[in-house]
């Protein structure tokens, strides 16, 4: 016990002056006994079972220090008769106030010193907790003993003389109908309910280490089992997390979850195909995390918890298509066909692969995809957790004689296998491990949900498809990422053949070749603008990739695609070789300007970017430069020294009404250095930028050469050009 306060109190006594005249006399002091503290008791076994001061009456609060060094305190409880195997014993202590030195240890023995639980406090310097014991114990007309003292972590006793600790002692009845079922399982009865079964149960982790057992009996054939273990939050919160395990008809775990915050209550649940025979669910306290490696997890009286159990038919036509080898086949005969699939994720895992089979086709194609999500279906609530569904498009492997042959070619041969130039080392392992699984599969483009596009919208792409002389099969999975969520929502997957007249005419047997024309010259008055006409136009048009970003921001949703998305095919690009005349000499003025079709998606589906190799001499060393659209007032190659306000706008560009329209304006100074003319060529790219569609749409780069230098608005373009300056 610790030691009380001593209070000296002194009484003053007043006098007052008589009529006499007399001079009042002092005060006197009056002596009061000091106070002396009760004598410090209760503090070894041998008095608690022998002093009736230290013996707790069932359901008495007993509030006491732990005040010196050492300090502990013995209590005896008497335990009546006709306990029942649901009795419980409940003994509960803790500290009322925010901070207190002592970690508060809790042991209840039998007068012959054997345990019968134990708990401490180990707070360190954070707030106090209550100490929470509750055990089953049916032991009538017994007695116990409660000690109570500090826990003296790392070696170092603490005590606490302003604040007391609170003490009581109860027996109470176990809430939990279905004890005992530590062992034994309670079985949750299956009723029908048109064509879905359905059951519940309720229960209590009421006593420390308990573990609740249930069973159902899973009906035959193959079935989607929902399973829901809920409680509302509680305030003071529950003394430890929910866990389950969920086990199937051979004792084999199938699902696992806890409580990831207490402070939220209980929403745990998962969806699982069952085939018939007796299923067995494990209901505990959480071991993990602060819990790891703890003897003991405590009850709650307060927390009941709700399982619901589920089964529903599948509905999912497409099932079972978990796996490569049991993929569902979609064929399409010819460029211009589309399938559209309708499936769901209806359970974990749920893997869904789809193999797209491709007639044999002399000519270069396209493959396009897009994942919708519907609102359809929903028999179950989503399940909780983040919603990271993904969708990934593989070409299998069948270079080598032996599967080990093929997974190797796989992961080191880049045309068995590209690789995004700069893709990250974690997206490199993820290429390498689906090489190495059995069939090995190339993935070749990857798409993961994020929440910034919403309704899944980068789940869509557009993958070249080469010449090939039998059926080629492309694979494509939906599934979630981590196999961990399911919503049972439909969601629909379109594939499109489609014909890419444009690759055609670039391709010579397998391979895409650089276009030859001659650039011509405008002898008319139409700058800055390239005269109209075949003669100065080059067309095309860019099929498929996501194209690079220029202008806008993936991370903030803008464009087709995701910033943790992958493509091998990162944009088509079309390339070409323009000539100048011969005999031509001198700088030249280059007007160029280039039109992009709206192609039905209410606006440009990309912008281009294009990329300049001007060669000097016969060895044509190159010289690169890369030119696109960007607004306002901007510095020329000629501008330097001259000061901001000065500056006039490069290009201009318009929305006509089936295209937009980008120019190359007169302050810019486009032009032909003549060691370029005289090298007699140049080679001009065209690569894609900023793709907010997948829709088919041609650009068209209007092109030619006139006499330098010309006029600006306010000037005259320098001579000698020095446009790669």
């Amino acid at each position: 016990m610790s030691p009380r306060s001593i209070i000296p109190a002194v009484i003053t006594a007043a006098f007052l002056c008589l009529p006499c005249g007399c001079e009042p006399a002092p005060p006197e002091e009056e002596e009061v006994p000091e106070f002396v503290p009760p004598p410090d008791i209760c503090n070894k076994l041998e008095e608690a079972l022998t002093n009736p001061a230290c013996e707790l009456a069932l359901g008495q609060v007993q509030r006491e220090l732990l005040g010196t060094l050492g300090d502990q305190d013995c209590y005896l409880v008497q335990i009546p008769a006709g306990l029942t195997d649901r009795s419980l014993l409940h003994v509960r202590a803790g500290y009322a106030v925010p901070a207190t030195g002592v970690n508060l240890t809790i042991n209840v023995l039998r007068p012959n010193n054997t345990s019968i639980t134990s708990g401490s406090d180990i707070h360190q310097q954070a707030a106090p907790k209550p100490v929470d014991l509750i055990v089953p114990f049916n032991e009538s007309g017994t007695k116990i003993l409660v000690m109570v003292s500090d826990a003296a972590t790392g070696g170092r006793a603490h005590y606490d003389v302003r604040a007391p600790y609170s003490l009581v002692v109860e027996l109470v009845e176990n809430p939990d109908a279905n004890e005992p079922n530590d062992t034994t399982p309670t079985p949750i009865p299956l009723a029908a309910e048109g064509v879905s079964m359905k059951g519940s149960q309720t229960g209590y982790v009421a006593t420390a280490n308990d573990v609740d057992r249930f069973s159902f009996e899973a009906p035959a054939g193959r079935k989607v089992t929902y399973l829901h273990i809920t409680s509302p939050r509680q305030t003071p919160v529950p003394a430890y997390r929910l866990a389950y395990t969920l086990k199937d008809a051979a004792d084999v775990p199938v699902a696992e979850g806890h409580v990831a915050n207490e402070f939220n209550g209980v929403d745990l649940a998962t969806v699982r195909i069952t085939n018939g025979g007796k299923y067995t669910l494990a209901i505990q306290g959480y071991r993990g995390g602060a819990n790891d490696g703890v003897t003991t997890v405590p009850g709650d009286l307060k927390q009941q918890y709700k399982v619901d159990v589920l089964v529903l038919p599948e509905v999912d036509s497409y099932e079972p298509n978990d796996t490569m080898q049991t993929a569902r086949a979609v064929s399409l005969s010819a460029p211009g066909n589309t399938a559209n699939l309708t499936a769901r994720l209806g359970h974990i895992p749920d893997p869904d692969w789809f193999g797209v089979d491709l007639a044999p086709s002399t000519k270069p194609t396209v493959l396009y995809y897009k994942v919708t999500p519907t609102s359809n279906g929903g028999r179950f609530a989503t399940l909780p957790g983040p919603i990271d569904r993904m969708v990934r498009v593989f070409m299998p492997v069948t270079q080598g004689a032996t599967e080990a042959d093929r997974q190797n070619a796989c992961r080191t041969n880049a045309t068995v296998c590209p690789r995004k130039d700069n893709d990250d080392a974690e997206m490199r392992a993820l290429v390498d491990t689906y090489c190495g699984l059995s069939p090995p599969r190339c993935m070749i483009a990857s798409r993961v949900e994020t929440q910034r596009f919403t309704e899944l919208k980068n789940f869509e792409g557009a993958v070249p498809v080469p010449p090939h002389a039998s059926t080629t099969r492309v694979y494509l999975l939906v599934q979630d990422d981590g196999s961990n969520w399911a919503d049972d929502l439909d969601y629909q997957l379109k594939v499109e053949w489609r014909a890419d007249p444009d690759e055609e005419s670039r391709f010579v047997g397998s391979s895409e070749q650089t276009v030859v024309r001659t650039l011509a010259s405008d002898t008319g008055s139409t700058f800055p603008n390239p005269p109209s006409g075949a003669a100065f136009e080059l067309t095309g048009s860019l099929t498929y990739g996501h194209a690079f970003t220029r202008n806008l921001d993936p991370t903030d949703a803008q464009g087709v695609r995701a910033p943790n998305d992958y493509d091998v095919h990162t944009s088509d690009t079309d390339r070409y070789e323009l000539r100048f005349p011969t005999g031509v000499s001198g700088d030249k003025t280059w007007e160029l300007q280039w039109e992009i079709e709206h192609g039905g998606a209410g606006g440009p589906p990309y912008d281009v970017v294009l990329a300049i190799e001007f060669c000097v001499g016969t060895g044509c060393t190159v010289v690169a430069r890369s030119i696109g659209y960007k607004g306002g007032n901007l510095g020329a190659w000629h501008s330097a020294g001259v000061q901001g306000a000065a500056f006039q706008p490069v290009y201009s560009r318009a929305a006509l009404s089936d295209r937009t329209q980008v120019t190359a304006l007169a302050w810019g100074c486009f032009c032909f250095e003549s060691r370029f003319v005289l090298a007699g060529k140049f080679f001009l790219t065209v690569t894609g930028v900023d793709r907010t569609s997948y829709a088919p749409a041609p650009y068209h780069v209007r092109t030619a050469y006139t006499g330098y230098p010309k006029p600006y608005n306010g000037g005259m373009c320098p001579v000698p050009c020095g446009f790669t300056n």
